[in-house]
């Protein structure tokens, strides 16, 4: 283990250079070059041993996200629960969403939302309207079906683009950490959430670095002021240009993706005919984090 959280308290606090410098080349140095560098084998995901328990964590710790094989475990919703329990993840937000929100499939009353369709979903953390004092922290998923043709998914760490955007306009990172950017927009009546909303970039109560962002306008009221405006273009530039650091891959039939709410984005697909055939993956969303 790295444990980068106790050697480099400081690697995240912008005036402090001598953390950061040394934590960023031993990141980038360490970072997974394609999604074999995720890929963690597990026996049953619902039973994971110490051995795999350790490299799940390793794997996390380098890219904040491992690639999983499900092993003997029943391809559901139960068993993603119970791996997030064996990572000390726990706290979910499933009883404050519809059940079927924890399905992402092309159907049901969701089928509307761009995760819920055959749409191209461009790049975003999950949950950004939800407020500063409660946010989403962590995100599962387990592939039970995958699409026909399609729906393979790009992934880039934060902690990544938190180093490129340091290095190429701390000024723009400061306003994102440091500023209130954005209030959530109700898509469907435009009513503005005060209390939703809030920074791009913060650092948790236990030293870690979290983020959210999407490019979607429906659902994210960003600040008008001029500073905010300019720092923003940065960011989206920086994301929209795909840096060398960006891994692709799809998930199959027993494969799961564990992560601290990377960014992410998923590929147009097409699906099958056969509601019974259609792409399914479970979704669990944590206010939790892996390693924490």
């Amino acid at each position: 283990m790295k444990r980068w959280n106790v050697k480099y308290p400081n690697r995240f606090n912008l005036d402090s250079k001598e953390d950061y410098l040394k934590w960023r080349d031993e990141k980038l140095a360490a970072y997974p070059k394609d999604v074999g560098g995720l890929a963690v084998e597990l026996g049953n995901m619902a039973a994971i041993t110490p051995a795999e328990r350790s490299k799940i964590l390793e794997t996390v710790e380098r890219a904040n996200m491992c690639v999983y094989t499900a092993g003997a475990a029943e391809l559901e919703m139960s068993s993603l629960l119970a791996l997030g329990k064996q990572l000390g993840v726990a706290n979910t937000d499933k009883s404050s969403r519809h059940t079927q929100s924890d399905e992402l499939t092309d159907s049901g009353i969701l089928n509307r939302a761009i995760p819920f369709s055959t749409r191209h979903v461009n790049w975003h953390t999950d949950a950004t309207y939800y407020g500063s004092d409660k946010t989403i922290q962590a995100l599962f998923l387990l592939c039970k079906r995958p699409a026909v043709e399609g729906g393979s998914n790009k992934v880039l760490d934060n902690e990544v683009l938190y180093i490129h955007l340091r290095d190429k306009d701390p000024d723009a990172l400061d306003i994102l950490m440091n500023k209130n950017c954005f209030k959530y927009k109700n898509p469907a009546t435009g009513e503005i959430s005060e209390h939703l909303g809030g920074k791009v970039f913060w650092i948790n109560t236990d030293g870690h670095l979290c983020h959210r962002f999407s490019f979607r306008k429906m659902d994210m009221a960003w600040s008008e002021d001029g500073d905010i405006t300019a720092a923003r273009k940065v960011l989206e530039s920086l994301i929209s240009d795909e840096s060398e650091h960006v891994i692709e891959g799809r998930l199959e039939s027993g494969m799961g993706l564990i992560s601290n709410n990377v960014l992410h984005t998923r590929e147009k697909l097409v699906d099958s005919d056969d509601a019974a055939k259609k792409r399914l993956l479970f979704r669990a969303r944590f206010y939790d984090r892996v390693n924490a």
